[in-house]
Order: C-alpha cells, then structure tokens, then sequence
C-alpha cells in the first residue's frame, strides 16, 4: 500500500481532533473518501471514554439502510476499541428520533409505530390509490402529493427548489389530498417523507413537548448534514437550544438532494447559527489519486455554491511511496453507439486484465436516454453487468411480497406490509384495494384486523372478499413463522406462496435471487437484505451474519461478479476503482429541466464531483456528437461541465488500447 504510514497517522490526528472537541457544537467539513466515518466512529468511542450515558448519544444519518451500516460501523470500532456501552447508542435516521420522541410524549396518533413509505411504495400504493380515488392520473396524483412534501419539507408552501406543476395545483386538489391522506396513512400506519420530522417539531415548538426530559439526550451527532432539508435543520435546531450537543459532519460540495430540499447551506451557515462552535476540515483524500482529485477541484472550483466552504481536497496518494496519479480519460464520440461499445469493450479488457468486474461502476444521469444504449452493448461484448436498483428483483412485484412477507414476520403491526400481501398478487387491482380500503375506514374497522379476525358480513363482497380470504390465508400460513427463523426452513415455503400469488417464473426468480444466500440466514437478516438500499449494504448485513455464524463468508455468498450500472444519486457513499460518467451532453446533463434554474445547474455540477471522485485510480468521462433521442437522431451540445473537468476531451472510436489498460491496472496494484 502506497499511503505511508506517517500519512495515515497525520490524517487520524485531524480526524481525532474534530471526534475530541469539546465544544458545545462542533461542524466538521469531509471531503470525498477522508474519513468522515471515521471521525463519527471515533467521536462515539471518545464520549464513552468521557463517562457520558451511552442512551444520552444520538446518532442520525439519512436513510435507514445507511443507519444500519453506520451502527455496525461504530459497534464495531468500539469493541476494537475495548470500549464498552456502544450497543445501547442509538443509531437511526432522524425520522427514528423524532418517532421515539413522540412516542415518548405519548402523542403518537396512528393504530401501530408508522413506517415511511419508500419512493416504490408512495408510487405503487399512495398515489395509485390517491388517483384512484380521484379519478386522476398518476402524474397528477404525484404533482399534488409532491407539492404538500415540499410543505412538510420547509415549512413554505412553494419554497426553493420546489418546481411548480403545470397546472398549479389548485384548492381544491390540496382539500381533496387532505381528505384522502389522512384517513389513509391512519388506516395504514404510514407517513410521507418529511411528515413525522414535522409533526414533532410542531409540537415542540407550540411548547406541548420538551425533548430533553423525555429522552435525555446530550449528545446528537447527524451524519451528512448537508442532506438535511430546513426542517430537520430546525428539529437540530431545537435540541441544540435546550443544550443538547452538536456534532454535525458533511460536505457543502455533495449537497445533491434539492429534491428533497436539502440545501448546501445548512452546513455552510452552522457555525455563524452558532457563533461559539468550532469548525473542522478533512482534506486528506483516502480514496482517489491525485489526477482524479484534480479533476474533482478543477469542477468545484468553477460552479461553486454560493458562501462555498473553503477546502483543500488533495490525494494522499500524491505523497505517497512510491506515487500513484491516476488516470482521467475525457473521451467524444461520433454516436451514443459508439461511446456504448467503447465502454463496453474497456470493461471487457479491464475484466481479461484480471480486474473484478464489480470493481467498475458505470454513473448515469438519464437512464431513459444512456441504459438501452448501455445494456445492447454490454450484452454484444458478453460483459456480465448489473442494471440500476430499479430492474432488480426487489422492486419486481415478486420480490416485494417476499420482502412484505419477511416484514410481517418480523412485525405483526406492520399494516403496509399487509396492504403489499394484498395487492401485488396477481389479479388483485389498484381498485379493489382501495375499495377494501374504503370499507376498513367507513366501517369504523382497524386494517390489520380485517387479515385476522373475523370479518363483519356484507362489508367485503365479490372480488374484495375473494381478495381478502387469499391474502389472509397467506397471513395464516407464516403467523406461526418467527423471526429467527432460517431460509432453510421457510424458503420453500415463501416460494410455494410466490408460485401461487403469481407464477412460477416468481418463483424462479426468487430462487435464483436468493441461491446464493446462506441457507442458516435467519428472517430478520433476510429482511434487512431484502432492504438495503446499496450492494456494500448488502455485503454489511452478509457479514453479520457469518459472524453470528461464526463462519468466514464463502466465496459463494460474495456478490456476483458484475460491472455495475448506477444512477448518479445511487453511488453516493459508494466507490470503485474504475468509474465511468457517459452522457456528459447538455441536454442529457444537467439536462432540459434543470437548465431555466441556476440553483440546479450547480447541483449538477455538485452531483458530477460525487459521481467523479466515487473513482479510486481511473475515471472516465465521455459524451456523444450524436445520439438518438426519442427515435430520432440529434446532434448533441457538450454539457457545460466538460471545460471544467481539468483537461480536453480528445476524439475516441474504440475502448481502451492494451497499454491503456497495463497503465491502470499497474495502478491499481499499487494502491
């Protein structure tokens, strides 16, 4: 390893620095690949040693999944650390913590802990049900679900970032929203993003709940906070006033979720919120070579964000014995066609070379125009590839109702996981669950209930009650099942169940899904896989598990060898030894609906830098003079961000040559 020792040992000390400080909120500023997660694993281990209660920490990060590894993470390390109490720190997101602060108060107001639906959920069963109910489209049922999240969000109802629908949506689609929201998410035991974070915030703030004497927390630490939408940011707000201590790590320069209202400037203004915290900087990049680097300043440096926090990201690789550079390949092509071959034939060659193939990540911003393209050229060249999350098994009908059915066993209350049991079985309409629905609510009856006990005549008729009586009869088959159950055990089962609810190709696709999982992988585990929202999540949970089993993981359970094909938002946290960005086209990227809004435009840029330096030694960036776009082929603009990525981009026909290849593996082999 090329990273010296003295580098490393230079590097822990700002870490520990930032993880040490004393004061009441500190604001630490980690750059791509420098060891944030460290500094938080080390922050935890420190307040430890200092005597403080291991329930007075807090620590949030953004999704769920990420929570997950982040508690694996910092357990993990303390017990390195021989330092005790770390299993009863809680690790969540910051949904988790304001649930736990209104159950706390008593002011939770749903039949069972809700759950925040995922994006598949709130598209496949809120808004079908919402436009059902409605008579309108998908699009628009989405538009007006859109605009009320914005609300929650931020508090305003048409705040920065917010993109007005046309038409607006009009009062009497926000009272018809209202009216169907909220019996449903009761009915459901459900919220929206956003929802919860507001419903606790509003409480404290109309002074009907103190936080501090319900859970006593004394320390929160909140990963990625410049993920963090205005009110989160406010909810933070409101603990550090009742003297509660921050420690807040993130990147001004990986803010990319506008969607979600994030905003850069959270992290940017933290330290002038509160003038007496310190601030610290990690420019010590583990990750990318210097060339990779370079090409990552030289983007940030020409669309920075406005109030920009000054940083210094530079490879330790640079200094390193001996030094590695890196390679940034900038390629054109004459056709989309043809920058799909070359990248196909490059990771053919960088495969033959001896380089795993899930060591290449290819980023995409526009999969509609790049993965048909993509996926025929790596299909021509026999390059084994995995496509975005989006095509995968879990997000196929099979794979959610075995994931609905492993939720139910792990949580009985689970009344989502109930209505997914319902209506992803073959046959079974939107309409039909949501007449069901309706009934639960006009009847006075609780949804859980109608899939156990016994059902009140002559509400549920015909297609419902056939409906009903099949999915209850799968509830009766698994109630005895129990969590710690094994796959070994309740595997045929679950595809028995697939089978019948849709087909056997169902089955067979669980099957092929699961053959690799190990046969002793209880319920729960399979759960938490079912749900993790990235490969290395994945790998985390497997990992636990072999632990449990006091077995080193097999070859076998490792994740198949595939070059992987991901969205620019989805490899956020993720990293590659070689990483290629196709579709540098204006028009691909930012693209036409960022374009009219500045603000957008350098989140673009923010989301380039992301995407760029997830490469350890080799990146990629390319574009296309010509591409065919809804059929027809059209001449291409280069985006605006290829004069900004360090050097020019020169003109390609084909993939790498074999000494291009020599040159990265040798790289590779150094790092």
């Amino acid at each position: 390893m090329p990273i010296t020792p003295a580098q490393v040992q230079a590097a822990k000390a700002t870490q520990d620095a930032a993880a040490h400080d004393q004061h009441a909120q500190v604001r630490l500023v980690a750059g791509p690949g420098t060891g944030k997660s460290f500094a938080i694993e080390e922050r935890v281990c420190w307040l430890l040693s200092q005597q403080v209660a291991p329930r007075g920490i807090a620590v949030v990060s953004f999704t769920r999944a990420s929570s997950v590894d982040l508690r694996n993470r910092v357990q993990g390390y303390c017990a390195n650390q021989n330092q005790l109490g770390v299993n009863d720190v809680r690790v969540s997101t910051l949904h988790s913590l304001a649930l736990r602060i209104l159950r706390a108060a008593g002011l939770l107001q749903y039949p069972a802990d809700p759950l925040v639906l995922d994006n598949w959920e709130l598209e496949s069963v809120f808004d079908a049900e919402f436009g059902h109910s409605e008579g309108i489209g998908k699009r628009r049922s989405q538009a007006i679900r859109r605009e009320h999240e914005a609300f929650w969000n931020t508090g305003q109802w048409t705040p920065p970032n917010y993109i007005p629908t046309n038409p607006p949506v009009n009062a009497l689609e926000r009272a018809a929203f209202v009216a169907f929201h909220g019996p449903r998410t009761q009915t459901y035991a459900c919220v929206l993003p956003g929802e919860i974070v507001r419903q606790c915030l509003d409480h404290i703030l109309a002074g009907t709940l103190d936080p501090v004497p319900l859970i006593h927390p004394e320390h929160l630490i909140v990963d990625e906070y410049q993920d963090l939408n205005p009110v989160d940011q406010q909810f933070v707000e409101a603990l550090i006033g009742r003297a509660v201590v921050a420690f807040v790590a993130g990147d001004d320069d990986q803010s990319i979720y506008s969607f979600r209202y994030a905003s850069p400037a959270g992290i940017q203004t933290f330290t002038q919120r509160h003038p007496g915290s310190t601030s610290h900087t990690l420019n010590d990049c583990f990750r990318c070579t210097p060339n990779v680097v370079v090409a990552g300043n030289t983007l940030m440096g020409a669309y920075p964000s406005p109030d920009r926090i000054p940083k210094n990201l530079q490879s330790l690789s640079t200094a390193a014995v001996p030094p590695v550079a890196g390679t940034v390949h900038r390629w054109r092509f004459p056709t989309a066609t043809d920058e799909a071959a070359a990248i196909a034939a490059s990771c053919q060659a960088l495969i033959n070379g001896g380089l795993n193939p899930r060591d290449v990540l290819i980023l995409i911003s526009n999969q509609r125009e790049l993965l048909p393209g993509l996926r025929n050229a790596f299909t021509a060249a026999g390059v084994p590839f995995e496509p975005p999350r989006v095509e995968s098994f879990i997000d196929s009908d099979a794979g959610r109702c075995v994931l609905s059915l492993v939720r139910i066993v792990c949580d009985m209350h689970d009344h989502v996981a109930h209505r997914l049991v319902l209506g992803l079985r073959a046959g079974v309409g939107i309409g039909t669950c949501d007449s069901i629905t309706e009934s639960v609510i006009n009847n006075g009856l609780n949804y859980r209930d109608v899939f156990y006990a016994a059902v009140p005549a002559n509400v549920f008729t015909g297609r419902r009650l056939t409906a009903l009586n099949q999915a209850r009869q799968v509830c009766a088959q698994i109630a005895a099942w129990q969590r710690t159950d094994t796959v070994a055990q309740r595997g045929p089962a679950i595809s028995v169940i697939i089978n019948g609810a849709f087909d056997a190709a169902g089955a067979q696709a669980l099957d092929a899904y699961v053959q690799n999982l190990p046969q002793d992988m209880n319920l729960e585990e399979l759960r938490d896989w079912l749900w993790a929202d990235t490969d290395e999540q994945q790998m985390v949970v497997m990992a636990a598990v072999y632990a449990r089993l006091n077995q080193p993981i097999p070859a076998a359970a490792v994740l198949p060898p595939r070059v992987r094909v991901m969205s620019m938002h989805g490899a956020k946290g993720l990293s590659a030894r070689v990483v290629f960005v196709p579709g540098l086209e204006d028009d691909i990227f930012p693209g036409p609906w960022r374009q009219p809004y500045p603000g957008l435009v350098l989140e673009a840029a923010r989301l380039l830098y992301v995407s760029v330096t997830r490469a350890r030694a080799a990146c990629i960036v390319s574009y296309a003079t010509h591409r065919t776009v809804q059929g027809r082929v059209r001449g291409m603009t280069p985006s605006r961000f290829t004069t900004s990525l360090g050097g020019a981009f020169l003109p390609r026909h084909a993939g790498f040559a074999p000494g291009e290849v020599q040159q990265i593996m040798a790289e590779i082999a150094q790092l």
